[in-house]
Formats: C-alpha cells, structure tokens, sequence
C-alpha cells in the first residue's frame, strides 16, 4: 500500500516576460515605449510637487503666525528731531516740519535666537537689545532757503522707534542732555513714511533754539522681539552699527556690506560704518506732514538699502526639499535606462509595467522626504528616505530579474545617485559645476556601455564577447 501525496498543486501567477522577438522587441521601440511610461510618471512626479507646494504653504502660514504674535522682521529707526515751523502763505500761516537727524549715531545689538515650533512647522525667532547713543548738532543754516520761517521750538520732540515695540520695558526712556524723557506714542498720520514703524516721541522742552554746533548727548535702550531679521535704517551724518549673537548662520542684508564680521561654529559678530550722504540720504530735510522718517532716504524707504542681519536656518528644509525634487526626472531617467541595459546586456525580460512600478518607487522619495524632513529635519529625513527608496527598488528588481547581483548593481546605482544628490545640495556655491561634471561622467559611461548595441535589429543585441 502506497501513501497518497496530499501536497497540494504549485499555482504560479505570472505577466507576460515582455514583447515577443519581432518590432516590438527592437531595442529602438524598447526606448521608445520607455519614453512613453516615463512621461506617465511626471503624473505622479507632479502630484508629489503640489503636496510639496502645499506644506511649503502651511509653513508660511505659520511663519505669519509667529510675526504676529512674537514680532515681524524690525527695522530700527535713529532718534531724529522734528521741530515744526510756521510759513506764510498768502494772508495765512501754514505749518511743516524741520526733521534733523543725528550727527552721530552707534547702535549696539545682541540678539538671542532661538526655533520655535508650532505643531510640525517652525520659525527663527530672537529676542534683542539695542542700545542707542550719539549726539546731535543743530544748524545755523537748517532753513536758509525759507528766511520768514518761524521755528516753534517749544511744539519740538524726538522720534525713533521700530517695527514692533511690544517687548520694550515700562520704564524705557530717552536721555536728553543728561535728562530722562518720558515717552509717548506719535500720532503719526496714513500720509506720513512713518506709518510701517511704530514709533515713540520724547518731548526734550526747549524754550529756544539751542546753541549752534553744541553737541547735544542723548542714549536710550529698546528691548525687542522679532522674527529672522534685525535691520536698521541708517539715517544721519556718521553711523556705526554692531550686531552680535549666537547663531552660527546669519546673512548680512543690505546693499552695504559690513566693514568687518567674524562668524564661527557658534556666534557671529558684525560692524558697520556709514558716513556717505549717498548711503544715508538727507540728515537734515523739511515735509509738509510730520513727522516723517526719512524723506528723501533711499534706506528709509527700501529695506535693501539698510543694514542688518537675517538669521537663516542651518538647513533650510523646505528649499531643500524643494530642490531635491526637482532631480526626480533625473532619477528617473537613470533608473529606467539601468533596467533597459539589464534586459540588453543580460539578455532577461522586463515588462512595461515593471517600469512603471520601479517609476512610482522613484516618485515617492520627495514625498517621503518631506514627510520626514518635518518632525526629524533634512538630513535624518534624507537618510531614512533614500534607505527606504533603495530597500524597495533592490527587492523589486531582485524579483524582476531573479538575479541578486543584477539587484546589488541597481541598489549600488541609487546609493551613488542619492550620495550624488545630497552632495549637490550641500554644495550650495558649486552644485551647477558637480551636477555638470557628473552629468557628463554619466554619459560617458553610457555611451561607453551601448556602443554594441545594434538599434535597428529585431531583438537586444549583446555586446561583443558575451555569450548568447
């Protein structure tokens, strides 16, 4: 008696290998019909951009968030004097402005940087003091051109202030000549350029005017709160600027750059010194609406034409995940063409929709990057992804092929590719001349590796010497 074999039937499932020997199978309609399914994946490619686009968005909204309840980029604005006059105008009096900026001005700022989060998104944030001193000098000749003027010298006060003064201390103050000064809030009007600043008068009680070319002291300290940049607008006859702080990536903004700065791994520290009217506009200038903060000041009204310090992320992950995806086509590209030269010079089958797949594979890495890149940061994020990336692909091409080395070559294919990419990113000055350079390597190894192949013959021809 024999025992029955209760092993139940192998079912196997399979797709067709690929096209049968004929038109279909000439090398030149094999690239063809990969250009095909490789336009299908800008599909994909492009759904990932937008939610790329989108998350980009949430993280400007947030950034929003955070300058209106911690403080916007501050522009600092210099004491300057405004003293009202009176001129005659047919059988009445009308009112302006004389504004006398300082003679010279130093401002010291430290900053405090620190990342604040607000769910998965996040902003450079600081807080800040800034101490302000200097002195003015009155003209003789501040209103030559207008001899009837009547300088009301008693209605005179001092304005500065900044973008947002909500972290300014209770008891802040203005030292006039040695005297404290209260402050107070201007009423400055929608016509006047002062109306982006939020800016605080002190009322010095002249009776007169005050002894010509007399210098007049004055220092005061502004606590401030704000979000990535610190600039001051550099109005007056001399000015020096210091900022310092404890962040290891500032960018110093403005069209003048600083006379001298040191940064390193940990602090930064820079110093400006104007003393060009070019630079620093009119010291000494009238308006008809007052007070008004620099007319006729190209800084005053530009922000590029301040001085400052934008406080950047040491990696910027939104830009770099930006960039990133923008080599998907790339990546794309090189991988499909890996495959072709395994069914061309290892003579196996792939299948269009194996393409595909591997495709989808390749798309997902920006969207893995982005996903990680907001709890975890770029790089870690990057790590993970290409990991990810590469485990799937491998595995898929081992089963496609059903030849380990022909997955460990593909798998070593993409680690150069994402080593190459992160290199690329990182080379922020010479990413044009590395992504040039190893384009053109690339293409030499492939000019190199298909110079055999018959493209107009009816099935992959083998290079020279391989066995058929």
């Amino acid at each position: 008696m024999t025992a029955t074999d209760t092993t139940p039937p192998q079912v196997t499932l399979s797709l067709p290998a690929g096209p049968p020997p004929g038109f279909f199978g000439a090398p030149a309609v094999k690239i063809g019909l990969i250009g095909i399914m490789l336009l299908l994946m800008l599909i994909p490619m492009a759904l990932v951009g937008g939610v790329i686009t989108d998350r980009e968005q949430y993280q400007q909204q947030a950034l929003s968030g955070f300058r209106a309840s911690w403080g916007p980029a501050q522009e600092v604005l210099g004491p300057i004097l405004v003293v009202p006059y009176l001129v005659q105008d047919g059988d009445r009096e009308r009112k302006e402005y004389l504004h006398i900026a300082s003679d010279r001005l130093t401002i010291g700022a430290q900053l405090h940087p620190e990342i604040r989060k607000r769910g998965l998104f996040h902003a450079v944030v600081f807080g800040a003091e800034a101490e302000l001193k200097g002195q003015f000098l009155i003209p003789q000749d501040a209103l030559a051109d207008q001899p009837g003027a009547r300088l009301l010298w008693r209605d005179s006060y001092v304005i500065f202030g900044a973008s947002d003064l909500r972290a300014l201390k209770p008891d802040a103050a203005l030292i006039w000549d040695g005297r404290p000064l209260a402050l107070g809030d201007t009423g400055a009007s929608d016509e006047s350029s002062c109306r982006g600043l939020f800016v605080m008068t002190a009322r010095p009680g002249l009776i007169a005017a005050p002894p010509p070319d007399v210098p007049i002291a004055f220092e005061t300290r502004m606590d401030l709160r704000g979000t990535e940049a610190l600039r001051v607008v550099p109005i007056g006859r001399q000015i020096d600027v210091t900022m310092s702080g404890s962040w290891a990536t500032p960018s110093f903004v403005g069209e003048i750059p600083p006379a001298t700065y040191n940064i390193d791994d940990k602090s930064f520290e820079a110093s400006w010194h104007i003393a060009s009217n070019v630079a620093t506009g009119r010291w000494v200038w009238t308006s008809a609406v007052g007070p008004d903060c620099g007319n006729g000041s190209y800084a005053a009204l530009q922000p590029e034409g301040q001085v400052g310090t934008e406080l950047l992320e040491a990696v910027p992950t939104y830009r770099m995940v930006e960039r990133a995806s923008k080599y998907g086509v790339l990546f794309l590209v090189l991988s499909f063409l890996t495959y072709f030269l395994f069914e061309t010079v290892s003579r196996i089958r792939i299948h269009l929709m194996q393409y595909g797949l591997l495709g989808l594979s390749i798309s997902l890495f920006a969207l893995l990057l982005i996903s990680f890149a907001e709890p975890f940061g770029f790089t870690l994020s990057y790590v993970l992804s290409s990991l990810a990336v590469m485990a799937q692909a491998s595995v898929f091409t081992a089963s496609v092929t059903r030849r380990p080395k022909l997955a460990g070559i593909f798998a070593l294919v993409l680690a150069a590719l994402f080593a190459f990419l992160y290199v690329v990113l990182s080379l922020e000055s010479f990413a044009l001349l590395a992504g040039t350079v190893a384009l053109f390597t690339v293409l030499s190894v492939i000019m190199a590796l298909t110079r055999h192949i018959d493209w107009s013959s009816r099935r992959p021809t083998p290079p020279a010497g391989t066995a058929p």
